[in-house]
């Protein structure tokens, strides 16, 4: 009887081991009308997989599963040309053809496909900034910064600046920019003083942290992030100002309408300290802003924005300054409008204006003309902006690049320029010739040379 029972177990123990040799075996045939056919032509009509001279693979042709596993191994080694159909394609494969694949060696585990998730991608720069002061901008330290840079002198410098995007799910995903600048001088962190010019600055370190997705139809951010309302008069994009939470409402072509509330940062960007008579550098800043971008046609726009800062630092625009502060909150509410529009083939213009409830030194306006858009996938496009500005010491977050000018205001030319000089690689330049609002004597001139380098 034992004998009997231990024939029977071995028998089914041979016919399960069979059955399952016999699933996955990986030369039987993949029927013809498999969806794993359509699937690989397609890949090959994309250019991702090699095809038969015609972009196709041989219909009549017969693979077995073993020599799918092949076409989808090279598929998956060649996945960074394809697009994000062809990659979620070349995933659907993989998982068909997973015990294949790992006995070909081609690795698919979930760790492997983690790395879908996250993507890196930035730039390193190399440049020079020479700048001449004059008058009340010449030789001026902290804490009432005219000028980053006090007197005459040049700076090179070199950086880098990374930004990782990650995953978390098809709704949700999450940035951080982690940038350093060292000076070629002392090899040291890029700080404006040039007696400690080796020091660290942490400040390029996180310059953004945030979630970005959808809730509903509502594009949302969490975290501390860049923003531009309107043509950036009150804060700008590189200022990286804002920590808290927006919500931009409206579909792309149409009416937008952005809120934003939490707190602005109390370094302007690039070293520089904010403006002192709108925003507080030892006590929090709190900001509401609200934004519309409204289409006028299809090749104009109109923009208005409203912010709202307070904070505790005693300081108000209306009767306080930095040595005289008055007694209560500061309090300050500033509002833009502006409009672009393209006036010949590759030619824009565009023009914005700022007011604050200041009683005085309360104005802002921008105009200029932008000709051409650099591309850096076609090396020779290029870029050109140039423009008017002009900011009284009430009005913008942070005035400028590297030029604060907020005692006496700063007024003056600027001109900016972009030259892709090979494939993900360019110049940037730019200049300013700018005087103090208020008409004061004094000047500060900056010309800037960047060479950057993308992956």
């Amino acid at each position: 009887m034992k004998k009997n029972v231990l024939i029977l177990v071995v028998f089914a123990v041979f016919c399960i081991s069979c059955v399952a040799l016999a699933a996955n075996n990986p030369f039987d045939d993949v029927p013809v009308n498999h969806w794993a056919y359509a699937a690989v032509n397609q890949l090959a009509k994309a250019g991702v997989i090699d095809g038969y001279g015609n972009g196709t693979f041989q219909g009549d042709k017969t693979l077995t599963r073993y020599e799918m596993a092949v076409i989808v191994g090279k598929a998956i080694s060649h996945s960074a040309k394809a697009d994000a159909e062809n990659k979620a394609l070349i995933n659907k494969l993989s998982v068909e053809f997973k015990d294949e694949l790992t006995n070909l060696g081609v690795r698919v585990d979930k760790l492997e496909k983690k790395s879908d998730k996250l993507t890196v991608n930035g730039f390193l720069h190399v440049s020079n900034q020479s700048w001449r002061n004059t008058g009340v901008y010449h030789a001026v330290s902290a804490p009432n910064y005219e000028s980053p840079h006090a007197n005459d002198g040049q700076w090179w410098s070199v950086g880098i600046d990374l930004y990782a995007t990650y995953k978390v799910n098809d709704n949700w995903k999450i940035l951080i920019e982690d940038e350093a600048t060292r000076d070629f001088q002392s090899g040291g962190f890029y700080v404006n003083d040039a007696n400690r010019d080796a020091n660290t600055w942490s400040g390029g370190h996180n310059d953004q942290m945030y979630a970005f997705g959808k809730v509903g139809n509502v594009n949302t951010k969490i975290g501390k992030f860049e923003y531009q309302p309107g043509y950036g008069i009150v804060i700008r994009q590189d200022q990286k100002a804002v920590q808290g939470v927006q919500f931009a409402f409206g579909d792309p072509g149409k009416v937008k309408t952005i809120l934003t509330y939490g707190y602005l940062r109390r370094i302007a960007g690039g070293n520089n300290s904010a403006n002192p008579y709108i925003v507080s550098n030892t006590t929090d800043n709190r900001y509401t802003g609200a934004e519309v971008n409204i289409p006028l046609a299809k090749d104009a726009n109109f923009k208005a924005a409203y912010h709202r800062i307070k904070n505790d630092e005693n300081i108000t625009a209306t009767s306080g300054t930095v040595g005289n502060p008055s007694p209560y909150a500061s309090e300050i509410n500033l509002w833009e409008v502006g409009a672009d529009k393209m006036i010949a083939k590759n030619l824009k213009l565009f023009g914005t204006y700022s007011q604050s409830n200041a009683d005085e030194d309360n104005k802002a306006y921008l105009a200029g003309l932008t000709y051409g858009r650099m591309d850096l996938k076609k090396p020779g496009s290029y870029g050109v902006t140039a423009r008017y500005v002009h900011w009284d010491k009430f009005t913008g977050y942070g005035h400028g690049y590297w030029a604060s000018g907020y005692l006496h205001g700063m007024k003056g030319p600027e001109l900016f320029t972009n030259i892709a000089i090979d494939k993900n690689v360019a110049i940037f330049a730019w200049c300013d010739w700018v005087k103090p609002a208020d008409g004061t004597k004094g000047s500060i001139n900056t010309v800037k040379a960047e060479l950057d380098f993308f992956f």
